[in-house]
């Protein structure tokens, strides 16, 4: 029968494990074209060329390459998916 001390090592092995497995499934940032249909704080709207409407989470690791985005902008964003499963930005640009 395994004691309280292995039995607890043997959880903290376990969580690390999984932990890394976790972090190893981020990929690359996905890029996304569409037309800025709304702004809620941190958070904005774009319709994308099919029509679907996207969100997507600002924070301070945002990166604007030229200005903030407005209704009506043409935008290109490159985001991830946050641990909470938000598609968080990386970069944003305006569109001409």
């Amino acid at each position: 029968m395994l004691r309280g001390r292995e039995l607890v090592v043997g959880f903290f092995v376990t969580l690390i494990i999984f932990s890394f497995l976790v972090v190893n499934a981020e990929g690359n940032p996905k890029v996304f074209y569409g037309k800025v249909v709304g702004i809620e704080f941190s958070a904005i709207q774009v319709r994308g060329k099919n029509g679907r409407i996207s969100w997507f989470w600002m924070g301070h690791r945002t990166h604007l390459e030229s200005r903030g985005p407005f209704f009506g902008d043409r935008v290109r964003i490159e985001y991830v998916k946050d641990r909470l499963g938000r598609n968080a930005v990386t970069r944003i640009k305006v569109l001409k």
